[in-house]
């Protein structure tokens, strides 16, 4: 099995499982509804080896016990005292403790009591079951986004006359889901915007969304944002050191960058977007995070941005728009100190070859430009886009020739 396909298995796992017991979705990502010792209504209590972390701890705490198949999907995870308790399919061997140690820090292991859920709302597909004729199921795309509160879906022609019912399914199994919009048409300008039809529930674009201790205010008709690069984001950060200056060319609402600056106080970021409506949420987004003071926004095309104010002075460049990097990697060396940096570059690549032929083309690009390649750090897939074409990471060291 592809590792692409691996990590999607288990992002659908720790759906699956949060689902099931009725929990609420944030975003893309997955938020424990957690409950109380004096809860009511609840089946009974269960005994269960269990495992106690801060509550900050809980999203990546769920994704390695899911990964390590310790999770226990019949009981509900409680919160105690600002800890989460969750419990355990069975205690863990000495490796994984040893792999839950050094992703968790300290940890409590026990016997507790937890209830369990005997009523489950089920998966989309057997709420689709019960609206849809059966000829339609098999029509109706499984993929969707959910930004903060909002869900995109994607429908066939065959299926766009049960977008209601469609909708409806994916708001009951979804309880955080207030709103659904269907996507009308593909991205089409620079500023990576898309046409969206209102299906059901509130007729409003704004939303906040969590993701990864941050809050982000989004307005999906005005600004371009992805809660499936949050892996990335993560990935990308964790990377930067103390003492950094980041140049972030295509910031968006700011996932990269205020996701840096809220993990480290002595950084300094440049976050630049061609449009104002999203250089605006950065600013407020910032404020949000309390990360404004490490964060300096600007507005306009990164190439002017970059000519006029941010020549040679960045350790490390993020170029996320991938239809777009190509024109943009002269500006990105420009930025980076004397010395060099680091590029975090993106683009769309196809077929078996997809990461090779990412390598290739940025190496083309700088042909006669004065920088050479020092180092490519790693090249990975970050998310398939269509069949056998994926966005593609190319992250490398870049030095004067």
């Amino acid at each position: 099995m592809r590792m692409y396909d691996c990590r999607r298995r288990l992002r659908w796992q720790i759906w699956t499982f949060y689902n099931a017991l009725g929990h609420e979705p944030v975003g893309s990502r997955c938020r424990v509804s957690l409950l109380s010792r004096n809860d009511e209504g609840l089946d009974g209590l269960q005994e269960s080896a269990s495992l106690r972390i801060p509550k900050k701890q809980g999203e990546n705490a769920i994704q390695l016990l899911t990964k390590l198949k310790l999770l226990n999907r019949k009981l509900a995870p409680q919160i105690v005292d600002d800890m989460l308790h969750v419990p355990l399919s069975r205690e863990p061997q000495p490796e994984e403790q040893r792999q839950l140690d050094k992703a968790l820090g300290k940890q409590g292991l026990s016997h507790e009591k937890f209830p369990s859920r005997s009523q489950t709302v089920g998966s989309l597909e057997e709420v689709l079951a019960q609206k849809l004729p059966s000829s339609i199921i098999p029509l109706v795309s499984k993929s969707f986004d959910i930004i903060g509160d909002i869900a995109i879906i994607e429908l066939s022609p065959t299926a766009e006359p049960y977008e209601k019912s469609i909708a409806e399914a994916l708001m009951k199994v979804h309880k955080n889901v207030k709103t659904v919009y269907s996507k009308a048409g593909p991205i089409t300008d620079n500023m990576r915007l898309r046409p969206l039809h209102h299906v059901l529930g509130a007729d409003r674009t704004e939303t906040i969304h969590k993701e990864l201790g941050c809050r982000f205010k989004i307005d999906i008709s005005k600004v371009f944002f992805s809660p499936r690069l949050s892996a990335e984001h993560k990935r990308v950060a964790e990377q930067v050191r103390p003492g950094e200056c980041v140049v972030d060319m295509f910031a968006g609402v700011g996932p990269f960058s205020i996701l840096i600056a809220k993990r480290l106080n002595d950084v300094q970021v440049h976050a630049i977007d061609a449009n104002p409506e999203a250089t605006k949420l950065i600013g407020e987004n910032a404020k949000m995070n309390k990360v404004q003071d490490r964060i300096k926004v600007w507005s306009g095309d990164a190439r002017v941005v970059v000519q006029d104010n941010l020549s040679g002075i960045a350790t490390r460049v993020i170029m996320n728009h991938p239809s777009q990097a190509r024109e943009f990697l002269e500006p990105a060396y420009e930025a980076l100190r004397r010395d060099g940096g680091i590029v975090h570059y993106y683009t769309f690549a196809e077929g078996l070859d997809s990461e090779s032929n990412a390598r290739k083309e940025l190496a083309a690009a700088l042909d006669n430009s004065g920088w050479k390649i020092e180092k490519t750090i790693e090249t990975h897939k970050v998310r398939g886009v269509a069949p056998m074409k994926w966005q593609v990471a190319v992250d490398v060291k870049l030095t004067p020739s």
